[in-house]
């Protein structure tokens, strides 16, 4: 069975202002390819579908698009609800979606009551899949119980999402492919910086160990940096996020996987690099740099900028968009370092107004013009006189 393991599309996403979805298009488009040129018997989409609970209909209409046309292709595809889905729209939307032989899963449910789907793909070959959606902490841990104790209420998710894992597995069976999807975070897994971290801290983590050995693959959603985790007793894999999205994501090559599996065999796994998706790039060049590599620039990717200066330069913002335009998406510069460091001053009793001078002289190394003191007073009043 060819099966092939995606996550985290966070379709509709806007960061800082501008709309990844163009190119995540490009690069379901290029899945879409790899997936009817190599015949995928299954795609595992394991969470995180769409960036907010109440995505654009542009981004709804990219990833209906896409899963009709798996569909057709005669590949089945399961979907499992992240952090960021809304649960009650993925079930919504499931329902028309077992049309194109995608099968969904919005909450953690018993193995009799949908926590485990089979599916015979176009071989005859069947694949046994236990699904475990994102749980919240308040789903398996009581109030009263973070209440008492915090680090027993810690151990008590773990607990409580090792009985899940036990439970859904005892439907694996011998002749058939056996697989895990989850949306979680396995502790010592690698962050990639731009995970949601209400949800991600290690206390609400789960143990490797926790993963059945029984299973011929764990498709893991969440973590946003591709990787395998090594001390689990199966082969299990975050396939991570198809594009970079954020900056501490630099340099990252984004892949999904591609598994072979048999009934009685190990897995064979390979990754394979997504395409279409812009490279996010730091770059630190003086405004002659700058210009002399302008052209190369503006084609390589989505680029923040850090322009090392003598002195401040209040109109740098400016000139560097206008070397580099829509590619550039923060600008920021750097000032030698000063021999008489100016000592730490006391904001105590400070009122809003000499705060923002402090934060300014900091900033810009100058005092504040009094236009801008008059600017900043005046919106200070405004902000005050306007009733909420």
């Amino acid at each position: 069975m060819l099966i092939v393991h995606t996550s985290d599309w966070h379709a509709g996403r806007l960061w800082k202002g501008i709309d990844r979805l163009p190119e995540l298009e490009t690069v379901l488009e290029g899945l879409g390819d790899f997936i009817e040129r190599e015949r995928v018997d299954l795609l595992l989409m394991s969470g995180d579908v769409f960036d907010s609970r109440g995505p654009s209909a542009a981004a709804e209409r990219a990833v209906f698009r896409f899963f009709r046309r798996v569909g057709k292709a005669g590949t089945k595809t399961a979907v499992i609800a992240g952090n960021h889905d809304d649960p009650a729209r993925l079930e919504a939307w499931g329902t028309l979606a077992e049309l194109v032989d995608v099968a969904t899963l919005a909450r953690p449910r018993p193995a009799d009551r949908g926590g485990v789907t089979e599916f015979v793909v176009r071989s005859g070959e069947h694949a046994v899949i236990a699904a475990i959606p994102f749980a919240k902490a308040s789903d398996l841990v009581s109030a009263m119980e973070l209440a008492e104790d915090d680090t027993l209420a810690h151990q008590r998710y773990a607990e409580q999402m090792r009985g899940i894992v036990d439970h859904l597995a005892t439907r694996f069976r011998p002749g058939a492919i056996n697989l895990l999807m989850a949306h979680t975070h396995l502790d010592n897994a690698l962050l990639a910086g731009s995970e949601r971290q209400v949800h991600i801290g290690e206390e609400w983590a789960i143990t490797a160990q926790s993963l059945p050995s029984s299973a011929h693959y764990v498709a893991l959603g969440h973590i946003h940096r591709p990787q395998p985790i090594a001390a689990a007793p199966a082969p299990a894999y975050y396939a991570g996020s198809p594009l970079q999205l954020d900056f501490g994501e630099v340099g990252e090559e984004k892949s999904f996987v591609v598994i072979r599996a048999e009934p009685g065999r190990p897995a064979r796994i390979e990754r394979v690099p997504y395409a279409g998706g812009k490279a996010l790039c730091e770059i630190r060049m003086t405004l002659a740099e700058l210009e002399r590599e302008a052209d190369r620039l503006r084609g390589s990717g989505w680029l923040r900028v850090r322009v090392p200066l003598d002195a401040p330069d209040f109109d740098l913002n400016r000139k560097v968009r206008q070397l580099l335009g829509p590619a550039v998406v923060s600008v920021d510069y750097e000032l030698p370092a000063r021999e008489d460091a100016t000592p730490q001053v006391s904001r105590s009793g400070l009122g809003p107004s000499d705060l923002f001078a402090l934060y300014y002289r900091r900033n810009r190394e100058t005092e504040p013009e009094a236009p801008v003191m008059a600017a900043f007073n005046a919106l200070l009043g405004e902000a005050v006189e306007t009733p909420e």
